[in-house]
């Protein structure tokens, strides 16, 4: 059986919770994200209800769920990012389907629940949708998550980053006067929003290695108006045009990843021409600025690639995790064999991601996943003058409101930290603690 998001969500059933009362679109699912997160459970929310429609959040909250997605035997950090980065090595190409088995069709998006996330944002937002362009010169099929501010029921933006690839498409059709085709994709197989927040080289790519982390080909269909695809199992279709790439309007604000509004911007416009659907849809939606939409944006590919890329740079390294799951913020932990291992693996570490602002490196014996255990090596390990070191006037990433400029520059600017919290290799006093045998033990029988 193929793999969706129906499937998926059998899968994980356990960490459903299910809301069966209708649920306001305007920010309560949001609340309700706010509420499990404050008592620090990060379970799947299914909404019967939302605007009459069925509704998924907070699927990617959890790390180790999305290494279930993975199929990973051992849900750990470096389980999961040599996972990650093995089946984004083993590309498959597509499969085209005829027929995609839609039983709705309409041409607008009245029949879409409208969801407004945060108490500021400017309007309602699509922020799950698979968005499939075309690069006009050389036909390569590219895929990419970005924020959609629904206009009204005919009319979507389309904001993307400087140096997205979908930027470099629509710059091309408005350079030739014409029209851009867009697809867009909601609710799939987690795999799938892996690949398209992956950078594969060149324009194209996140088709073929949605293939590789589904284990088994994506399957696509093209659509009858447009010379462009869609994908076959998601739950809901848009296909769209943006008539004239040159014209733009403002959009936003947005709650972005950081937990920061990004002020408004120019955006171009996308005229809806149909919304295909089921009449059994699920409509996938990320929680916009909770740990949801930092786990898929930022923490679990640039985990994997962090990792891969530190670990090939110092073999001594054991384990990273973003402290309190937040990417500004790294954790190393190594078995250090010489002064200055430390350092090493965390500038490897802050050339590897722009978004890392601060890393703490600590000993192997410091557990990661405890973050006042972290903060307690750093306390009692990191005594040196050259245990702190500031790197001034590095790039960072745009949506930090830290960032600053200098002379009337953009504001793209940061300022990096290393914190060194290891022992030093000479003599240091043991760490006063009971036998861990006897822990381990007595943690079996409590578990049990």
């Amino acid at each position: 059986m193929s793999k969706d998001l129906k499937s998926f969500l059998k899968a994980v059933e356990n960490e459903i919770v299910y809301v069966k009362h209708p649920v306001d679109q305007r920010y309560e699912l949001n609340a309700y994200v706010d509420a499990y997160e404050k008592l620090k459970k990060y379970p799947v929310l299914y909404f019967n209800n939302v605007n009459g429609k069925v509704v998924v959040t907070n699927l990617f909250a959890s790390i180790f769920r999305m290494g279930k997605a993975l199929d990973c035997d051992k849900c750990d950090i470096p389980s999961i990012a040599n996972k990650f980065f093995e089946l984004s090595q083993k590309e498959l190409n597509p499969k085209e389907v005829p027929d995609s088995n839609f039983d709705i069709n309409t041409e607008d998006l009245s029949g879409l629940p409208h969801i407004v996330h945060n108490e500021l944002d400017g309007g309602p937002y699509i922020d799950s949708g698979l968005a499939i362009l075309k690069d006009p010169d050389t036909g390569a099929l590219n895929m990419g998550i970005y924020r959609h501010q629904i206009f009204d029921d005919k009319h979507l933006g389309i904001l993307t980053d400087p140096g997205h690839d979908a930027q470099y498409i629509i710059e091309k059709y408005k350079q030739m006067g014409k029209p851009v085709p867009i697809t867009i994709s909601i609710g799939h197989h987690p795999a799938v929003y892996f690949a398209a927040v992956s950078r594969p080289k060149g324009i194209g790519g996140e088709l073929n290695m949605a293939g590789g982390f589904l284990q088994e080909p994506l399957e696509i269909t093209y659509s009858n108006d447009l010379d462009l695809p869609y994908l076959t199992r998601s739950e809901i279709v848009i296909e769209g045009l943006i008539e004239d790439p040159s014209y733009l309007v403002k959009e936003g604000p947005f709650g972005e990843w950081p937990k920061y509004y990004s002020g408004t911007q120019m955006t171009p416009v996308i005229t809806v021409k149909r919304v295909r659907s089921r009449h059994d849809s699920v409509y996938l939606d990320i929680a916009a600025a909770y740990r949801d939409h930092l786990n898929l944006g930022v923490n679990l590919p640039h985990l994997a690639a962090v990792y891969n890329y530190v670990k090939s740079v110092s073999p001594y390294v054991k384990n990273i995790r973003f402290g309190y799951d937040f990417a500004p913020l790294l954790y190393i932990q190594i078995k250090k064999v010489n002064e200055g291992d430390a350092k090493r693996a965390a500038l490897a570490a802050l050339s590897s991601e722009i978004a890392i602002r601060v890393v703490i490196v600590v000993d192997e014996d410091v557990d990661i996943y405890n973050d006042e255990e972290v903060m307690w090596a750093v306390l009692t390990r990191a005594s040196r003058e050259t245990s702190f070191t500031i790197i001034p006037e590095v790039i960072g990433n745009i949506l930090n409101p830290a960032n600053y400029s200098i002379e009337g520059s953009p504001r793209t600017l940061d300022n990096k930290i290393i914190i060194d919290a290891t022992k030093p290799i000479s003599k240091f006093p043991p760490v006063a603690r009971a036998p861990q045998h006897l822990v381990s033990k007595i943690l079996n029988e409590l578990n049990a």
